[in-house]
C-alpha cells in the first residue's frame, strides 16, 4: 500500500537528523585518521577515473567526426569549381553523417579550402563536449578536432562527346531547344573534367556532332577542292585526314558514307576502327557523300543530311571543346546512331585517320553519347537507305561491342526516350553509364554525374 506523503516526509526528516548527528560525532572524534587520508585521495582518484572516461568519449567523437568529414569531403569535392555549391554539399553530407544530437556535442565546421589548382579540397571541423567526472578537477568541457583532404586522381583521360544534332533536337525544351539544353549539359561536363584548369597535360576532350551521317572534316577548316591531293591511290582534302576512294566534289560538305555494301554478304567494316579485310573485301578508305543525292521515289535531287560542323579533335585545351559545343545550331537530319558512335571511337583512338590520342600507359578512354531519338532509315543517310531500322540497330550493337572490347567506357544519355538498345550500348545499364533524362535539369544532372565519375576522387589525408 502506498504511504501518505506526510508519513514519507516525516521519515525523511528523521533520517536527515540521524545523518547530521553521525557527521558531528565523526568530526568530534580524533580516532581513525585513515579516513582523513582517504578523503584527501578520493577526489583526485575520481578525477583520474573521469579523465579516462572522458578521453574515451573524446576518441569516440573524434572517430565519428573523421568519418563524417571523409564522406562529406568526397561528396562535395566534385564541386570544387563552385564554392557556393561546394559549401552547400559539404554541409548537407556532414549533417547526414554526424547527427546534431550525437553525444550532446557542439560542432563548428570550417569553410572548405580548395588548393593545388582545384585538385584538392580540405575540410575540417571541431567539437566541444561536456565532461562527466573530470568536472571535479574543474574541467567542465573538452574539445576535439579532425580534418580530411580529398585529391582528384591524376589519371590521364581522353574523352569524346558525341552529340545528336538531328532535326528533333530543334524541338522546344523549356526556355530553349533540346540542342541548347544538350550544349549546356555538355559544357557542364567539360567544366567538371577540367576544373579550374584551362590547359591540362592529363586530359583531352573531343566532339563529334552527328545526324544522318558524320561530317569528317576538321572543325573550322574550310574545304578547298583546289587543294585535293591524290596519294598512294587515295584522295585527301585540305580539311580532313580521312582517305577517300574517289575525289570529293567541288561542293562537298564534309560527310562520308559508312563502309557498308548492301550485298547480303558479311564483308562490311562500318563497325570497325581501322583498315580491314572483311570477307575478302579490303576497306582502307571511305566514299565521300555528294552534296545532293537522288530520291529513289521520284528521281529528283535532294541535299544530303550532313551536319555543318566537323569533328573537333582531341585537345587538352578547355576552350577548344567549349567553343565547339557553343557553335552547334540549326539541327537537321535523321538519326543514324551507329555513325555517331563509330566516328567518336575513331577520333578517340590512336592511329589513322585521327591520331591525337594520348600515349600514356595508364590512360583511360571514354565516349559520352547523347541522343533524343531512335534510328531512322533514309536514302540521305550514311547507309544510303539500304538498312531498315532493325538492321541499323544491329549495326549499332556491333559497333558498341567492338568499342567496349578495346577497353573504352561508353556513357549513354537518352533524352525524352528510353530504350533497351541504348542501355545495351552503354558499359552498364545503370548510372553512371546510362541515364534517361526527361528535362533540361535532368540532362544537366546526368552529364554532371558522368563528369564526377570520370574525375575520380580519393581521400588523401
Amino acid at each position: 500500500m502506498i504511504k501518505p506523503f506526510s508519513v514519507i516526509a516525516t521519515r525523511f526528516v528523521d533520517l536527515k537528523t540521524c545523518i547530521d548527528q553521525a557527521v558531528r560525532s565523526f568530526c568530534a572524534c580524533d580516532r581513525g585518521s585513515i579516513f582523513i587520508n582517504f578523503g584527501m585521495v578520493v577526489i583526485p582518484l575520481i578525477g583520474m577515473v573521469g579523465l579516462g572516461v572522458d578521453i574515451g568519449r573524446g576518441y569516440v567523437v573524434k572517430a565519428r567526426l573523421s568519418q563524417a568529414l571523409d564522406a562529406s569531403a568526397l561528396a562535395a569535392a566534385p564541386y570544387a569549381d563552385d564554392v557556393v555549391k561546394l559549401q552547400a554539399e559539404f554541409t548537407k553530407y556532414f549533417d547526414a553523417n554526424f547527427p546534431s544530437d550525437f553525444m550532446g556535442v557542439d560542432i563548428s565546421l570550417e569553410t572548405p579550402v580548395v588548393g593545388n589548382n582545384g585538385t584538392t579540397v580540405t575540410v575540417s571541423a571541431s567539437a566541444i563536449l561536456d565532461t562527466t567526472l573530470m568536472s571535479v578537477l574543474g574541467r567542465e568541457t573538452m574539445s576535439v578536432a579532425a580534418s580530411a583532404e580529398v585529391t582528384r586522381l591524376i589519371t590521364p583521360l581522353d574523352v569524346v562527346v558525341s552529340i545528336d544534332t538531328t532535326g528533333s533536337m530543334g524541338a522546344s525544351d523549356g526556355t530553349g531547344t533540346r540542342l541548347s539544353s544538350a550544349k549546356e549539359a555538355s559544357t557542364i561536363l567539360v567544366n567538371k573534367l577540367f576544373g579550374n584548369e584551362t590547359e591540362s597535360e592529363n586530359l583531352q576532350v573531343g566532339l563529334v556532332p552527328w545526324s544522318a551521317a558524320v561530317n569528317v572534316a576538321e572543325r573550322g577548316v574550310v574545304y578547298d577542292s583546289d587543294l585535293n591531293s591524290f596519294v598512294d591511290g587515295y584522295w585527301y582534302t585540305n580539311n580532313s585526314p580521312v582517305p577517300f576512294t574517289t575525289e570529293p566534289d567541288s561542293d562537298w560538305v564534309g560527310c562520308a558514307y559508312a563502309r557498308y555494301t548492301d550485298n547480303s554478304t558479311d564483308d562490311d567494316a562500318d563497325h570497325l576502327l581501322y583498315d580491314a579485310d572483311v570477307g575478302g573485301t579490303v576497306w582502307e578508305s571511305w566514299e565521300p557523300m555528294p552534296r545532293r543525292v537522288v530520291n529513289p521515289s521520284n528521281g529528283s535531287l535532294y541535299t544530303v543530311r550532313c551536319p555543318e560542323w566537323g569533328i573537333t579533335k582531341l585537345s587538352g585545351t578547355k576552350n577548344h571543346a567549349t567553343d565547339a559545343i557553343n557553335e552547334l545550331s540549326n539541327p537537321t537530319g535523321t538519326t543514324t546512331i551507329a555513325q555517331g558512335l563509330v566516328w567518336a571511337w575513331r577520333a578517340l583512338m590512336p592511329g589513322e585517320p585521327y591520331n591525337q590520342a594520348s600515349d600514356k600507359s595508364n590512360l583511360r578512354r571514354a565516349i559520352v553519347i547523347m541522343t533524343d531519338g531512335l534510328n531512322t532509315s533514309s536514302y540521305r543517310d550514311a547507309y544510303k537507305g539500304d538498312l531498315n531500322v532493325s538492321e541499323m540497330n544491329a549495326r549499332l550493337s556491333a559497333v558498341a561491342t567492338q568499342i567496349k572490347a578495346t577497353g573504352v567506357d561508353i556513357y549513354v544519355v537518352e533524352y525524352h526516350v528510353e530504350t533497351d538498345l541504348m542501355k545495351s550500348v552503354a558499359s552498364a545499364t545503370t548510372a553512371p553509364f546510362y541515364f534517361k533524362a526527361s528535362s533540361a535539369e535532368e540532362l544537366e544532372k546526368a552529364f554532371e554525374k558522368i563528369g564526377t565519375e570520370l574525375s575520380e576522387l580519393r581521400v588523401s589525408k
